[in-house]
């Protein structure tokens, strides 16, 4: 029986009788079908889109709904106006598999000019952070995964289905790394599959990998990495965009701008002339200034770095080279140069906002999702070409679809992203002062300059903003734990402790009480209250701080809902100690185990049943 007679029989059964017992004893039934007038309703739209609902987007449905209607208080016209709108978009799949639809009446991602590329860039790019296998890499002696083994996984099942989602709605950038565990071996196995049983051709997708250039690598240790990497990508016959991976420290910038024939530049433009690649950017989640030189170069046809509208992560408060910080005038300074530009992340590192915060939901309205939000600040307010998606399942497009169809509806998108910013920085303005605002955040030196002893002072003065103003708790706590991560040694110098302890993918370390700030916030419009700041949000964020739901719901920081319905295959905590665990079997990692797949069947019974029994009146 499909899911739609099934919810119609389930409905229609309220009018034959009146007498089921009511169960009021199941402690997850949402409160909004509890209510008598909207609940019959809100069942008449999920029955008409039933059959067309996945399980993880009804799930995501129901939680939205419950926010609104029990946090928000959402009128009964928003509300129902807001479920219809899920429902229609979450039944995105059933619209791109119906063959009796002409192609050319489906929605497509829009696509735009990357740059100088002259790519048509979908707006949306497949990143493949999330959806592998695992996080170890193929080249890890011993935990390495057998590659055979991870192309026949479940994962690989789950990837081939979203790539074919991706494709049927144009959206065909495919975006991956050498350091990405199985993930560009597995994107390659899936690619050349459907190329092989001609469902696609090569020209029809962009594909991007990324290699990592260290201070000190030399062309051979760059070599041997492109090898690596060949071999798994040979098999697509070239790679449309290669990266410099992770560049953030002027020692890896001197290194890749070298003139030296030997050099790193001059290597990968030799694999340019030989047709194995197409054109040359680099990724970046470093300090403004090292990715203005990057910029300013002029030697890159393309840039991949963080620009979100809740702060640019670890360019957040670091000197952008004109006065400000972040990374708003990299930004415009790759789009002068005509350089196709790529927002990493800005649904994680912008947020976390598959888990917003009840105060930014609220904020951005019921008009979008924060996710919406992000991709349409990102484009409309920034310029940017494209921003990266980690799906870890095929639901995770639910959101990007919506923001991709209000992004093409032109001036009329560019107007309700206006609206939800400005509601955003009246927030902000309301709760942090008009003066820190404008100001907080300027003049404060990076982790790379010796005065801050390798504090990211910026970063973390951008989480107590995060917190404070947006309520961004557990993204927040996220990132903090990140910087504890980096290890400090009181008795090596600041250049042995950057050298050996900063990751270029995490640079600079938490707040230290022992450390002397005055001379590097010497230049800040008020020294004491930075300081300050820096006590507090460490307080509020190291690791043995403790922060109960009571704690949260008093001082704003609430979450909304949480729209991940179950973990990503590689497990969404990415640390040395868990992906050891994992190879050797002693953790598990992700997937649509069967708790997952219980828990929406239960949500779907809990509806049908209590949809029932309002409509029976009781």
């Amino acid at each position: 029986m499909s899911r739609r007679s099934s919810l119609t029989k389930s409905l229609s059964s309220v009018f034959l009788s009146s007498k089921e017992k009511k169960d009021d004893g199941d402690e997850n039934t949402p409160t909004f079908l509890q209510s008598s007038s909207l609940g019959p309703q809100i069942a008449t739209i999920l029955e008409k889109y039933a059959d067309k609902i996945h399980d993880d987007s009804f799930l995501k449905i129901v939680r939205q709904l419950e926010f609104w209607f029990a946090n928000q208080k959402l009128p009964e016209d928003e509300l129902l106006a807001l479920t219809e709108r899920l429902a229609k978009t979450a039944s995105w799949r059933e619209v791109v598999d119906d063959e009796s639809i002409p192609d050319e009446q489906k929605f497509k991602i829009p696509t735009v000019r990357y740059g100088r590329t002259e790519l048509q860039m979908p707006i949306i790019t497949c990143g493949g952070m999330r959806i592998q296998e695992t996080w170890i890499p193929d080249n890890t002696p011993l935990l390495r995964s057998n590659k055979s083994k991870v192309v026949k996984s479940k994962s690989q099942d789950n990837l081939k289905d979203v790539i074919l989602s991706c494709l049927k709605l144009g959206l065909n950038h495919f975006e991956t790394a050498r350091f990405y565990g199985s993930s560009e071996v597995q994107f390659v196995d899936a690619l050349v599959n459907l190329m092989e049983n001609g469902t696609i051709q090569r020209e029809d997708f962009i594909f991007q990998t990324k290699l990592m250039a260290g201070a000190t690598s030399t062309k051979e240790d760059f070599a041997k990495q492109w090898e690596a990497s060949w071999s798994n990508v040979d098999k697509l016959g070239y790679v449309d965009l290669l990266s410099f991976h992770c560049v953030s420290d002027s020692g890896q910038v001197d290194n890749i701008l070298s003139e030296d024939k030997d050099g790193l530049y001059n290597f990968i433009l030799g694999l340019q002339e030989e047709g194995k690649i197409k054109h040359i950017g680099f990724s970046t989640h470093g300090d403004a200034e090292n990715i203005m030189r990057m910029i300013n170069s002029n030697k890159f046809d393309y840039v991949n770095l963080h620009k979100h509208f809740f702060g640019d992560y670890h360019a957040a408060g670091t000197l952008d080279t004109l006065g400000g910080q972040g990374n708003e005038a990299c930004v415009k300074r790759a789009l002068e140069l005509d350089m196709g530009v790529f927002n990493i992340s800005p649904f994680d590192k912008g947020g976390k906002l598959y888990r917003p915060s009840a105060a930014v939901a609220a904020a951005i309205g019921p008009e979008m999702s924060p996710i919406a939000f992000a991709a349409l600040h990102s484009w409309k307010t920034m310029g940017m070409h494209t921003v990266s998606v980690g799906f870890a399942r095929s639901s995770d497009l639910d959101e990007v679809i919506e923001a991709a169809k209000i992004y093409a509806e032109g001036d009329k998108a560019t107007a309700l992203v206006k609206v939800a910013e400005d509601r955003l920085k009246n927030l902000a303005i309301e709760k942090l002062g008009q003066d820190w605002y404008q100001k907080g955040l300027l003049k404060i030196p990076s982790f790379y300059d010796k005065t801050s002893d390798g504090i990211a002072i910026g970063h973390v003065l951008w989480l107590h903003n995060c917190l404070t103003a947006f309520g961004l708790y557990e993204f927040s706590k996220d990132r903090y734990g990140n910087l504890e991560a980096t290890s400090w040694s009181k008795s090596k110098s600041y250049e042995e402790n950057v050298k050996k302890n900063f990751n270029t993918g995490n640079p600079g370390r938490s707040f230290d009480e022992s450390v002397d700030l005055t001379e590097a916030l010497k230049d800040h419009y008020d020294p004491e209250l930075a300081k300050s700041k820096l006590v507090e949000v460490h307080n509020w964020l190291k690791k043995d701080a403790s922060m109960t739901d009571e704690d949260k719901a008093e001082r704003g920081w609430k979450q909304a809902y949480n729209l991940t319905t179950w973990e990503e295959f590689p497990g969404e905590v990415v640390s040395a100690s868990n992906v050891l665990l994992s190879r050797m079997g002693i953790k598990k990692g992700g997937g649509n185990k069967k708790e997952a797949v219980e828990e929406a069947k239960s949500m779907r019974g809990i509806v049908r049943r209590k949809s029932s029994l309002i409509l029976e009146g009781k």
